[in-house]
């Protein structure tokens, strides 16, 4: 019975390691997920991720805009120069949002203007990270020499040599008396001849699938 009790105990002591170990590491992610920048910890409460107030806000602005020109700058790996422009961004931002924290402490008159004042800068991060992700686009965007052919020029091209291949192969078709249906065009017939024949003039023959071709045997014969 004691042996029982021991392994009881164990049983639940194990379990609950590892449940305030899967707490921890939760309580981690959400902490590096509320950071402006992925790699500084940040003194902005883990509740302004979803928190409606005016320092929660702004803490959140400056995050995406550090996640907006970081995503852009990793996307054009080839512009060098955007990745400091990128550091410098986020540093900037990281300052930021620590004097909003400080800022989102002070009460009244002053917290306001306080808080006015860094929503102004907190714009012109946005500004800068918006350019950054221009300026990424344009770097992927594909180099076109003066007087060179883009890629819709060239497609329109194509289409219209096909379209002059086309209308050559229904004129040689034309004058051999082979006519296209249109799958557009409707089956009443009014010419002349049609009407004494019965036939549609624009109608391409079939050939009769059960009819034997010339030189092969037929089944039972």
């Amino acid at each position: 019975m004691a042996e029982l009790l021991v392994i009881l105990l164990v049983v639940m002591l194990v379990s609950a390691l590892v449940m305030l170990a899967g707490l921890a590491l939760a309580a981690r992610a959400i902490r590096r997920r509320n950071r402006v920048s992925p790699t500084v910890e940040t003194s902005a409460p883990t509740s302004w991720m979803g928190a409606p107030t005016a320092g929660a806000r702004l803490h959140r602005r400056l995050r995406t805009a550090v996640a907006v020109a970081r995503a852009a700058t990793a996307a054009a790996p080839s512009a060098a120069h955007l990745a400091d422009l990128t550091a410098e961004l986020e540093r900037e931002a990281v300052a930021l949002d620590t004097h909003v924290v400080i800022a989102a402490r002070l009460k009244g008159r002053e917290g306001r203007l306080r808080m006015a004042a860094l929503a102004q800068q907190v714009r012109k991060v946005e500004q800068v990270a918006s350019q950054v992700s221009l300026l990424a686009a344009q770097a992927q965007a594909p180099m076109i020499a003066r007087g060179q052919e883009s890629a819709l020029d060239d497609l329109a091209r194509q289409l219209d040599l096909l379209e002059q291949a086309r209308s050559e192969v229904a004129e040689v078709e034309s004058a051999a008396g082979v006519h296209r249906v249109s799958p557009y065009a409707t089956t009443t017939s009014t010419g002349t001849g049609a009407r004494a024949t019965g036939t549609d003039p624009t109608r391409v023959a079939r050939p009769d699938l059960g009819k034997p071709a010339p030189g092969q045997a037929v089944p039972g014969t």
